[in-house]
């Protein structure tokens, strides 16, 4: 049996954190011994791994310059005899893989998780250590491109493994459309900059014509500031910010349109699992999304905080429900056919098992 042990700094609820979940559920548990690091305090989602019966070993960093934390991690891994570790995001990508490198663990493998011009300082960090992996998974093609032209990693190094979505949980048969007046404009995700959802709030604003109101699921730093804009363009009345929310998929029900106003991307779960509730999906044209969204075919795209852009395909949204119900339909059947969890799974248990034959992927 294969033992794997992955590490990421914090279980908190993003796609990188879900991708892990499902990937710890759901392999082969008579090929594959699976069990995780937390390096950091704050895991929201460390429940839901303890639920699933996934082993956990948690490392209560002290402080961002808490080298130490490199020892402890490397003893346990001497003790633990790991055949892989997988590192997961900066802090697992940094400080998980210099202990597993100092453990002299056989197998150092990485998820590059999204495509984010980092501060200097990790940007480096994280160019120095994918250079010493022995191989790094890109989540598209995209996030591959961006670490061939910004880390100069070799091209043999990297493979593609699409992220995944559990159809069994999030699938819903697209109904007739709906005559109604009211149009529900929904997006989820954290409350960040590079998340974008700014961009939307000020698109909604010129949406003169139409009855909406805009919903958006999430929390983050940047909560009080979209608020305060959506008070400043007199549209506070429209807008609903729910907070976090454990269980998208009450929400996804609501929208009749779903938009992703992201400015960075590597391949977005979230419009993945939208899609499979059958929602029409508005989406920017960065990073993996147009791996998902055919433009004008299965959604529409828009240039990155091009807010005439989106405010053009909101209200052609508005107007061609039926166009719009085809094109969901279409996407809904793409991503069932191209990011089922199970594919991806299989092909992460393909990845381990040639890793283990030292075979080049």
């Amino acid at each position: 049996m294969t033992k794997i042990v992955h590490i990421i700094g914090r279980l908190r609820h993003g796609g990188a954190e879900k991708l892990l979940l499902d990937l710890c559920r759901k392999v082969d548990k008579e090929k594959f011994d699976v069990s995780v690091i937390v390096l950091q305090e704050d895991n929201p989602m460390a429940e839901e791994f303890l639920e699933a019966g996934i082993k956990i070993k948690f490392f209560h960093k002290k402080n961002k310059l808490d080298f130490g934390i490199i020892k402890r991690v490397a003893d346990y891994l001497r003790d633990l005899k790991p055949d892989i570790v997988h590192t997961h995001l900066f802090a697992g990508d940094f400080w998980g893989g210099s202990a597993a490198i100092r453990a002299k663990v056989p197998h150092i493998v990485s998820t590059k998780h999204d495509i984010l011009y980092e501060d200097f300082m990790r940007s480096f960090l994280t160019k120095r250590m994918h250079r010493k992996f022995e191989r790094i998974i890109a989540i598209s093609n995209a996030t591959r491109d961006f670490m061939l032209e910004n880390e100069n990693v070799p091209f043999e190094k990297i493979q593609v493994i699409y992220n995944g979505v559990d159809i069994t949980r999030y699938f819903e048969e697209i109904s007739e459309t709906e005559e109604k007046d009211n149009i529900v404009i929904g997006t989820i995700g954290r409350l960040s900059k590079e998340k974008g959802q700014k961009h939307l709030i000020r698109a909604c604003r010129f949406l003169k014509d139409a009855d909406w109101e805009l919903i958006l699921v999430g929390e983050g730093p940047m909560r009080e500031e979209l608020q305060n804009l959506a008070h400043f363009l007199g549209i506070e009345n429209k807008v609903k910010f729910t907070g976090f929310a454990p269980d998208v998929r009450p929400y996804l029900q609501k929208f009749d349109i779903f938009v992703l106003p992201s400015v960075s991307e590597g391949l977005s779960i979230v419009i993945l699992e939208a899609a499979l509730r059958g929602k029409f999906i508005i989406a920017t044209n960065v990073g993996g999304i147009p791996e998902i969204i055919t433009d004008k075919e299965t959604g529409l795209l828009f240039e990155p905080k091009n807010i005439e852009q989106l405010v053009r395909h909101l209200n052609w949204a508005i107007e061609h429900r039926a166009d719009a119900a085809k094109m969901a339909r279409r996407l809904q059947k793409e991503v069932m056919e191209k990011f089922d969890i199970k594919k991806t799974v299989n092909q992460y248990e393909s990845f381990y098992k040639e890793l283990m034959e030292n075979k080049k992927i």
